[in-house]
């Protein structure tokens, strides 16, 4: 996939924060350092890192099948992995809010991003060369120019890296003084690998880490319901139950136990705006802009 138009604009060099030059071959103008393409999407890692990959903690249920069966299961199994979280219509909704409340010719960094797209000025960087991806880059080491962001996302991001505060000072790093950020995290939920998994956030607990870190919080709530938190743990629980101590038999369970309450989820539909949802929410979110100057 071709580079968004936005994204040699900020991408610098990781290891100097340098101006890169995008010709065949990816070199900074700062130290002479090179990077190399995987496709079409530049692979920017200081001294030729490696991304994080998936470790010995990931739970994954095709290493429980008979080496035979992997292939395919490996290209049904997104089909037949149930959901365990349900995003009601606002809050599916919270990131375009947030992305259409900056200016029309802005620029945004969407750090993790998966597959996503919110739109022609949102920049995505991810730790893979993922589908829309634009650059490959670590969140720790931000490939970016200081202060060339009007906005930036971390969605389902902090839980899955080693220092949840120094990204947080990476993202305040490239923001413009008038620069926001969008976090949302989980609250209640189970193990996650991808490629790791760290931490937890409450709503107060998220916007304390935000303020200690240089943010001001404008906004925040809940996420994902406190059903949707039911359903998970619910899912793992049972798994862990029926599996007699047996880690095989816990991942092949796993996706059964998950499609058994699968439909529980569906009660954040209402239960998501309740004033208490954020006691046992699934994941919650905050919305922030960089804090004032003291003096």
């Amino acid at each position: 996939m071709a580079l968004k138009e936005l994204a040699p604009r900020i991408a610098r060099c990781p290891a100097c924060f340098g101006e890169l030059d995008f010709a065949e071959t990816i070199t900074c103008r700062g130290c002479g350092a090179s990077y190399s393409r995987e496709g079409d999407t530049p692979i920017l890692l200081a001294g030729g890192a490696e991304a994080p990959k998936l470790g010995e903690w990931y739970p994954g249920f095709l290493d429980a099948l008979p080496r035979r069966l992997r292939p395919l299961a490996a290209r049904v199994a997104p089909r037949l992995r149930p959901t365990l979280v349900y995003k009601s219509q606002q809050a599916r909704t919270e990131v375009e809010r947030f992305v259409a409340s900056l200016p029309i010719d802005g620029v945004v960094l969407n750090i993790g991003s998966g597959e996503s797209d919110y739109g022609p000025n949102v920049v995505n960087m991810d730790i893979g060369p993922f589908a829309n991806v634009d650059f490959v880059g670590v969140a720790e080491r931000l490939p970016v120019a200081d202060g060339s962001c009007d906005g930036a996302i971390l969605m389902a991001v902090l839980e899955h890296v080693r220092d949840a505060d120094l990204t947080l000072t990476e993202a305040r790093r490239i923001l413009k003084r008038s620069g926001k950020l969008f976090v949302d995290v989980p609250f209640i939920q189970g193990f996650h690998a991808s490629p790791h998994d760290y931490r937890r956030y409450t709503e107060p607990g998220l916007r304390e880490a935000l303020e200690r870190l240089g943010f001001e919080a404008e906004a925040s709530g809940v996420a994902v319901g406190p059903a949707s938190a039911a359903t998970w743990i619910g899912a793992e629980f049972l798994a862990l139950l029926f599996s007699g101590r047996s880690e095989r038999a816990y991942r092949l369970l796993r996706p059964l136990t998950g499609w058994l309450l699968w439909p529980v989820k569906l009660a954040d539909a209402w239960l998501d705006r309740h004033p208490m949802a954020y006691t046992v929410a699934s994941a919650v979110w905050v919305r922030a802009k960089l804090a004032e100057p003291e003096g």
